[in-house]
């Protein structure tokens, strides 16, 4: 073995290419703010609610003037750090320190800047860094810990130059953010802060990743947005118990539930509030979305119904309708009907493949004898292979409708009323392999006013070639396909190839729009939901769009006498 190969050697190779990144980011920064050495107190009436400290290397520093202008009067909010510090070296030269000499700077909330400066070739260093770190912090006594995730570089957002300084370097960056999302699951009092979402645009940096002064008031301004919507979330594994208004005995609500802001994936469920909750899910999440699901949850003697949440989410809820049980309506307990990963072989769907589900096999668990009209159902496809969609149905019905839209393997579900066949059967069938569960919500007794036996495309704007303009309203008449006229409209509502985030609100027409929204989407994304919607006297439901989107909505089903319509109210918004 030549010295050159000797481990020593490879070590010192190692640690002269890390000296040189941070001698290389310390280069770049305009200026080098070196952490205060002095005793820089707080006001002792300022709450801890309202103290912030960010920990930082170049790159923050450069919204050091800026972050303290982010927040209101009354706040205190201090900045620290050094160009070109590792996360270990950051803890141990800056936050400790100020841990022992200036106690008074810490409050609920220390934002974390770190990770440019990255030992890429020491993956377990750099976890056990981050470990350190916000285990320092917890038993310091702060509350939240937010770490900002890394400007992932794209060529066309800087200069030519900037493009070739980054190239050494910029190639770990998406290693950072991955460990970061990692560390979510140890660690429920860690936020991310998404610089990287946001930072795909041009003009904020003088460099590469080096902030000037647009985009220093743009990150300091999403760690403000960040703070406020952890300080009104719902925290992990609680519940919410929600009251619906006027409820006048309803069995059941059908309801709008959407997320902002969840801290990692995870899901909701909805259920009733005199017990655990059911192995049941009719909401899931990634955690860089709002996204909004429908369901149908029982209602206890006074209009309560539970919500349960696996991560700290903000958590919005609007309630379209009430199901009565004089007019033929059961609402049993939320009840899972299937779980393909739960069968023998754990063996998915196959692409273009068809799973047929008996009422016989959940009957005796929700205790229901009779033969039913119809099934309320949460249909998800988890773990596709590829992107695709589900179609639920009466087995037989070979419609050109879908219910669920997934583009890859997170966890999609979407509402769903079926007719059961002859023979008591209800069919999924799935685009793409990809794992089903269904979940019953709802039962609509034998001889019950629903119709929801075949579905009806009613536009396809993709196929018009022009898409719905934005501010738009698009009128539907909800009796054609043969349905008749009714109470409430099962449609579904798809939004494809948008420009903007936006949200689509659906409602009878002629009234004033609700302010809320059945649909959240955003570029890139294909995103559908269901809904239980009551059209106005002509039978006319509304679709509005905030942004130019193409359209697709089908006509699911229709329900009469069993079904109260509402005009969509919001019954819980945590964000105040």
């Amino acid at each position: 073995m030549t010295a050159a190969n000797t481990p020593r050697a490879s070590a010192r190779r190692r640690t002269a290419i890390a000296h040189w990144i941070a001698a290389l980011l310390a280069v770049t920064a305009v200026t080098a703010v070196v952490a205060s050495t002095g005793r820089d107190t707080v006001r002792a009436s300022t709450p801890r609610s309202q103290r912030v400290v960010m920990f930082t290397d170049s790159v923050g520093l450069g919204a050091k003037p800026a972050l303290p202008r982010a927040f209101p009067a009354g706040w205190e909010v201090r900045v620290d750090g050094r160009p070109a510090e590792m996360v270990g070296e950051m803890e141990q030269n800056f936050v400790r320190p100020r841990l022992a000499s200036n106690p008074e700077w810490f409050g609920d909330h220390v934002v974390i800047a770190a990770g440019y400066n990255f030992s890429h070739w020491d993956h377990p260093r750099f976890v056990s860094e981050v470990d350190s770190m916000v285990n320092t912090l917890t038993a310091a006594g702060v509350k939240h810990v937010y770490w900002m995730t890394l400007r992932e570089i794209k060529p066309q957002y800087i200069s030519a130059g900037a493009w070739r300084q980054i190239q050494p370097y910029a190639w770990y960056f998406p290693d950072v953010n991955r460990l970061l999302e990692q560390a979510l699951e140890r660690h429920p009092n860690l936020h991310l802060v998404d610089w990287k979402a946001v930072a795909d645009r041009s003009g904020i940096t003088y460099d590469a990743i080096h902030l000037n002064n647009d985009g220093a008031a743009l990150f300091s301004n999403i760690i403000r947005a960040k703070i406020d919507a952890v300080t009104t979330a719902v925290t992990d594994g609680s519940t919410t118990r929600i009251n619906v208004p006027d409820a006048d005995g309803a069995v059941a609500a059908a309801v709008n539930v959407t997320t902002t802001d969840p801290r990692a994936a995870g899901f909701v469920t909805l259920h009733p509030c005199d017990g655990p909750p059911p192995v049941v899910s009719m909401h899931n999440h990634r955690r860089d979305e709002v996204v909004a699901h429908a369901g149908v949850v029982p209602l206890d003697a006074d209009g309560d119904f539970c919500a349960t949440t696996r991560v700290a989410t903000n958590l919005i809820v609007d309630v379209t309708g009430l199901f009565r049980p004089d007019a033929g309506f059961t609402a049993p307990p939320p009840t899972r009907w299937l779980d393909t990963r739960a069968l023998a072989g754990r063996s998915p769907v196959p692409a273009g493949g068809t799973v047929a589900l008996d009422f016989d096999d959940v009957r005796g668990r929700v205790g229901y004898t009779g033969d039913p009209s119809a099934v309320v159902v949460v249909a998800t496809a988890t773990e596709a292979s590829a992107p695709g969609w589900l179609r639920v149905g009466t087995c037989g019905d070979e419609g050109e409708t879908s219910n669920v839209n997934y583009s890859d393997g997170a966890a999609i579900p979407n509402l769903a009323v079926v007719e059961p066949d002859a023979e008591g059967r209800i069919c999924v069938t799935t685009l793409a392999g990809s794992h089903v569960v269904v979940d019953l919500f709802g039962i609509f007794d034998e001889g019950s006013p629903v119709e929801a036996d075949h579905a009806v495309r009613w536009t396809d704007t993709r196929e018009l070639g022009v898409k719905v303009a934005a501010g738009s309203e698009t009128r539907f008449d909800t009796t054609v396909g043969g349905f008749g006229p009714s109470d409430g409209a099962v449609i579904n509502v798809t939004a494809v190839n948008t420009e903007a985030p936006g949200f689509i609100t659906v409602y009878p027409c002629g009234d004033e729009r609700p302010t809320t929204s059945m649909l959240n989407t955003r570029p890139g994304l294909v995103v559908s939901n269901a809904a239980i919607a009551a059209p106005n006297d002509d039978q006319q439901l509304c679709v509005y769009s905030l942004s130019a989107t193409d359209l697709v909505v089908d006509m699911m089903g229709s329900i009469d006498e069993a079904f109260r319509p509402l005009v969509p109210i919001r019954v819980l918004d945590t964000r105040g």
